[in-house]
């Protein structure tokens, strides 16, 4: 995968962020090789040889694992169970492997020591010197190998049904067993399939991961200046240049809130003197005794009233 590149960057410099698109897009490969080469021909024919190559080798793999695993079971019903399962499609059960006794009662015993020799042989074909090979070759069990050949490949063929039937089985666990062998010739592009969706599912996380790195850097960034705005509202909020205008405003107009109160209060005096002057402070002051004076004649009037009354 292409190392990723920050978004900053490539916003910063537009003619290097056409660059990258141009070489991620047209010129290099996700893994980082080139897609346009002078030698792309032979290297397609070496690909393609190369393939062919794996492909021999894995089928060869293939055949010595199955013959190293094979079950020695009787053939011929483990046959018949295959065959009516590929057939008529009725039977979904594949018949369970004999005991070991049943096996050497089943097969010939040249047939499993020739079973068992071609497997060892095969599975270490280095281990024998030319002499030993030679007379290996020259021993009458090996010269019967022909002759057995039709008997291996149909234990073979079985066992490599049983195996396939199992594949199918775990890349459709909702089919019907008996349904299982319809799906034999889409194997092998449902598995193709499958690891292509695998490697592309494994790119695109690759690639969110760095787009994930990416974003939170972006955010993270995003919240230092977000913080920093703040901090310097604040700080101007408080010791800023406004906030000093708001203060001396408050402190003047306190001042002169204060200096009105004393002028109306001045004023309040200068009027009360204008107002109530001497002769009219003792009018009033003659007036309220009065009021007094009569207040204190009605009460008397009233208690004398009440007692003549009650008697």
């Amino acid at each position: 995968m292409l190392p990723p590149i920050d978004d900053a960057i490539l916003q910063s410099n537009p003619r290097f962020a056409a660059l990258h698109t141009t070489l991620a897009k047209q010129i290099l490969n996700p893994n980082g090789s080139t897609k346009v080469h002078p030698a792309q021909k032979e290297r397609d024919a070496v690909s393609e040889a190369l393939k062919a190559s794996r492909f021999r080798s894995a089928k060869s793999q293939l055949l010595k694992s199955a013959l190293r695993n094979l079950d020695l079971s009787s053939p011929s019903s483990t046959s018949t169970s295959t065959i009516t399962t590929t057939k008529s499609g009725r039977q979904s059960q594949i018949q369970q492997p004999k005991p070991q006794s049943q096996i050497q009662a089943t097969l010939p015993p040249d047939l499993l020591e020739l079973i068992i020799l071609l497997s060892s042989h095969l599975s270490s074909p280095t281990s024998l010197t030319p002499s030993q090979s030679k007379t290996l070759h020259s021993t009458p069990l090996w010269s019967t190998l022909p002759t057995h050949l039709p008997r291996i490949a149909s234990l073979l063929s079985t066992h490599l049904q049983t195996q396939t039937l199992s594949l199918c089985r775990l890349l459709s666990p909702s089919t019907n067993p008996s349904f299982l062998h319809r799906h034999i010739p889409k194997l092998h592009p449902s598995i193709v399939e499958l690891q292509l969706s695998i490697k592309d599912r494994r790119t695109q996380l690759a690639k969110r991961r760095a787009d994930l790195v990416t974003h939170t850097t972006t955010l993270l960034t995003l919240h230092h200046l977000a913080t920093a705005l703040l901090i310097r509202t604040l700080e101007q909020s408080t010791h800023g240049s406004f906030s000093r205008h708001i203060k001396a405003r408050s402190e003047f107009l306190s001042l002169k809130a204060s200096q009105l109160l004393s002028e109306t209060q001045t004023k309040k005096q200068k009027g009360e003197k204008m107002l109530y002057t001497d002769e009219v402070r003792n009018a009033l002051e003659n007036y309220v005794r009065e009021l007094r004076m009569g207040r204190e004649r009605g009460r008397e009037r009233r208690a004398q009233a009440e007692r003549t009354l009650w008697g």
